[in-house]
């Protein structure tokens, strides 16, 4: 078992991990102050003990709390994209959105907002619905209602 009272490194990223799930290396080194190889030596023994998770994918690998689901760690690496994040953010304020309503509300591009829009659907946050030659956008509210609100409202992404 890991002894995290002997520790305060492994404490100090561990209460980080806690606080800002989703966070990256990079960003648990700039703020923790530890050397590569110490912090890769502490992430390894926590995530080997099962105190923490590791989402790693090609480009970046993120941290959470080992008590996080799947559920929540996509949503939350969703949440961490500012578009992303607008995204949801229209979504909540209205009941259905178009395409071409998220293009002009956040002023970006039809490949950028179709991206996040495929990403949030592949996870179930929002669902697509065709009415004749319009696609509509809509929140699933059964994750927005429990997971989504839970996570905006810990105060993790004002």
């Amino acid at each position: 078992m890991l002894n995290l009272e002997g520790n305060k490194n492994r404490r100090m990223i561990l209460g980080l991990i806690n606080e800002m799930p989703g966070i990256r290396y990079m960003e648990l080194k700039r703020i923790t102050g530890l050397a590569y190889g110490t912090l890769t030596y502490h992430l390894s023994r926590l995530e080997g003990e099962g105190r923490i998770k590791v989402v790693r994918t090609t480009r970046k690998s993120r941290y959470y709390p080992a008590c996080m689901s799947e559920l929540e760690a996509n949503i939350i690496d969703c949440l961490r994209n500012s578009t992303c994040k607008s995204i949801l953010s229209v979504l909540l304020e209205h009941e259905y959105v178009t395409l071409q309503m998220l293009m002009k509300t956040l002023k970006n591009g039809k490949s950028t907002i179709r991206y996040h829009i495929d990403r949030l659907m592949s996870i179930g946050v929002i669902n697509a619905f065709r009415v004749d030659r319009m696609i509509l956008y809509k929140t699933n509210d059964g994750v927005i209602n429990g997971v989504v609100r839970r996570i905006i409202n810990d105060h993790l992404f004002n």
